[in-house]
């Protein structure tokens, strides 16, 4: 285990990104949009933040990008998310930060993982069962709050 004193040591870059909670209704019941990665693990669409760009525009670009659908509205800013990691390659220690947002797939397409992504499958599933295939706490917690929204009259009426 490294000592606090040697991760102090080591560079620590900031990171921002954002990303989609990306929903569709179902007989009422609401959706969420899961990417599988390579890696097996399944995730939300996110991205990073370029100079220049605003979250709510990386958040549209990296649904696109990642599961070929453009046909989305966005209902609500989500908040951000914020975890640290270590990446061995580069000798690096991460604070990255994450904007979600909550956005309506408003239908005409089919989502497709983008395998240059390095996405291999999507699903739409509960918002419960997004939940528990989520690895990360983070991102789980995100889900919760669109759960939340969802469940506000203005969304939960919709179909």
């Amino acid at each position: 285990m490294t000592s606090p004193d040697a991760r102090a040591r080591k560079p620590v870059k900031r990171a921002r990104s954002a990303g989609g909670v990306v929903f569709r209704r179902d007989g009422g019941d609401a959706r969420i949009l899961l990417l599988q990665h390579t890696s097996g693990k399944w995730m939300l669409p996110k991205g990073t933040i370029e100079e220049g760009e605003t979250p709510e525009t990386v958040a549209l670009r990296e649904v696109r990008e990642e599961t070929g659908i453009s046909n989305v509205r966005v209902v609500a800013d989500l908040g951000e998310e914020r975890y640290y990691f270590f990446w061995r390659s580069e000798d690096t220690y991460y604070d990255k930060t994450v904007r979600y947002f909550l956005l309506e797939f408003l239908g005409g397409e089919e989502a497709r993982p983008q395998a240059e992504e390095g996405f291999v499958a999507c699903a739409w599933v509960s918002v419960d069962n997004a939940i528990e295939r989520i690895k990360y706490k983070e991102t789980r917690e995100v889900v919760r709050r669109a759960k939340e929204r969802l469940m506000q009259p203005d969304l939960a009426a919709s179909s």
